[in-house]
């Protein structure tokens, strides 16, 4: 199960707090804001472009809209931004749709010093159990306008972690479910060794 967030107090950072509601809303506007643009790149980077990005790897690299629409049941359009801007954003192809984004941190020190490092109080997360995983941490956050989940994956001094957002209606078990089976995904697809 995954953790909830509450108000703060004691054993709660008010930072963290402060910032996932932030980050929910603006999650919620990229959601609103992408669900009706078209264009965007899919598939895998080429050589060239991941050596001009000077990106060796990138958790986008194994992942295809279809992939991860098969994974969180809906539909998704995939996007990778620009050489300059890389991202690993997939947003919903259908009007109120989830979308989730991608990011990861080479870190040898482990999930918990990772989160220590972000700022991110590691006492609000939840463990929950991904096979290949090890150690995975998970909040959910739900308000009126919508729902955030939050996961950390840690494989191999790599974490890599999945933000989801739905607006209202929101179906918060297909969320947290879909940002389980991405992180399921990430850590199968996940190189043994940072890449050079």
């Amino acid at each position: 199960m995954a953790a909830r967030l509450g108000e703060p107090g004691p054993g709660l950072d008010p930072g963290l707090m402060r910032a996932l509601p932030l980050a929910a809303m603006t999650a919620a506007t990229l959601t609103l804001a992408l669900s009706g643009c078209s264009g965007g790149s899919s598939g895998t980077p080429s050589a060239a472009e991941s050596a001009a990005a000077n990106v060796a790897w990138s958790p986008c690299d194994g992942l295809t809209a279809e992939t991860v629409g098969r994974l969180v049941g809906a539909p998704v359009t995939e996007r990778t931004g620009s050489i300059t801007a890389p991202q690993c954003t997939f947003t919903p192809e259908r009007k109120g749709g989830a979308a989730y984004d991608i990011s990861y941190l080479w870190f040898a020190g482990g999930l918990d010093d990772a989160l220590d490092t972000m700022g991110a109080a590691g006492a609000q997360l939840e463990p929950v159990d991904i096979d290949g995983a090890e150690s995975a941490r998970m909040v959910v956050r739900t308000q009126k306008s919508g729902v955030l989940v939050t996961g950390f994956v840690q494989t191999a001094g790599l974490v890599q972690n999945v933000n989801a957002v739905q607006v209202t209606p929101y179906d918060e078990d297909a969320v947290v479910a879909g940002t389980q089976a991405l992180m399921a995904e990430l850590v199968r697809q996940a190189p043994t060794s940072r890449p050079r």
